[in-house]
């Protein structure tokens, strides 16, 4: 799951969103008004107070594991992306090897069967 250390507005638009709330309904919840909301979207290096900081942290902890996910995605944090090694990016640098081959054999056949006028 992804840890917040220190909320910004960025954070706090990637959650509304991952939530799927409206800016009124999450400000509702918050206990803020809309307009401070769209602030911190227009300035997203903005910090919200200490008391909105634990409010936040309770809405990631309580969201749904689709928010989460949703969340970190839209910070660009997918959790559920697992590195790479070696050996499959050689097999998938020889399957698209393999793909291409193929499609440009399909190509030249298929310029080879088309009569010309």
């Amino acid at each position: 799951m992804t840890v917040i250390e220190e909320w910004t507005g960025r954070h706090v638009h990637a959650l509304r969103t991952a939530l799927r709330l409206t800016n009124e309904g999450f400000a509702e919840q918050l206990g803020i008004s809309p307009r401070t909301l769209t602030k911190w979207r227009e300035r997203p290096e903005v910090v919200p107070s200490p008391y909105l900081q634990g409010a936040l942290d309770t809405f990631l902890n309580e969201a749904s594991d689709d928010a989460k996910v949703r969340f970190a995605a839209n910070l660009g944090a997918d959790d559920r992306r697992m590195p790479i090694d070696g050996t499959v990016l050689t097999q998938l640098n020889a399957a698209i090897g393999d793909l291409a081959r193929a499609v440009a054999r399909l190509q030249t056949e298929t310029r080879e069967r088309t009569p010309t006028t």
